[in-house]
């Protein structure tokens, strides 16, 4: 009798053990799924973040954009960071670009997000910049070219029908997603100042300075008056001479 129960306590620690350790491996197991789950997740959306980082990206932030409208077709071309402006500073962007023209760019700055445009008139026509970085900055994002992003120095050009233009965007007055629509148009006759803002999305405006072109250089010029290329300067001159000398002949006279 007692090695029958004997025999029975060893037969029910046995299945005590066996009961364990399959508890213990469908722990592992379930620890296991749990863990290729949360794996399989932080890789998802790892991914997902590279890819917003890829479509965010496309648009290089802070760099500012100068766009033409009226010529043969839409020019725009990349002017680099809005950071790095001072004042005098000039590019060379093209001669007969077009008859108007503007400069747009966005800058998101830690908690700050600005949306930075030109406009012929110098209050800005009153635009109030609240809460309008997000639309804006898309906007601004097309006109860069999408996928096929401008960096500094870049450039495109486009019909003046065409989405992604710069008619379309800031000109043309219609219904649907565009600059115009969802900020302001920042165009300025090429033979005007365009002056510059800097729009604060929580509704501060700041005046920077003003853009300037001349037509026959192609100068751009920032915080000056784009001058003329050598050629039509001389020409000016020597008109300004043949004044004088005839103002004194016919005093002489």
């Amino acid at each position: 009798m007692f090695f029958s129960l004997k025999h029975e306590l060893r037969i029910e620690q046995s299945e005590k053990q066996s009961a364990k350790a399959t508890t213990t491996t469908d722990n592992e197991r379930i620890n296991s799924i749990m863990k290729q789950t949360t794996k399989h997740a932080l890789l998802a959306a790892a991914a997902l973040a590279v890819a917003a980082c890829a479509q965010a990206g496309q648009y290089v932030n802070g760099d500012l954009l100068v766009g033409f409208s009226g010529g043969t077709s839409d020019f725009i071309y990349d002017l680099g960071q809005v950071t790095s402006l001072s004042l005098g500073q000039t590019w060379n962007v093209g001669a007969h670009q077009g008859t108007q023209f503007g400069v747009v760019g966005a800058l998101l700055q830690g908690p700050n997000a600005f949306i930075f445009a030109t406009s012929a008139a110098s209050d800005q026509n009153g635009v109030d910049p609240s809460n309008l970085y997000g639309a804006a900055r898309n906007n601004i994002a097309t006109l860069a070219g999408g996928t096929s992003a401008l960096t500094l120095g870049g450039s495109r050009s486009t019909a003046a029908g065409d989405t992604t233009g710069w008619t379309y965007q800031t000109v043309t007055v219609q219904p649907g997603y565009t600059f115009q629509n969802n900020f302001a148009n920042p165009n300025a006759d090429v033979s005007a100042t365009a002056y510059f803002f800097e729009n604060n999305n929580n509704g501060t405006v700041t005046a920077d300075s003003f853009f300037s072109y001349d037509n026959a250089s192609g100068q751009l010029a920032y915080g000056a008056v784009a001058v003329p290329e050598p050629t039509s300067a001389l020409l000016f001159a020597g008109f300004g001479l043949l004044a004088i000398a005839l103002r004194r002949q016919l005093s002489k006279a």
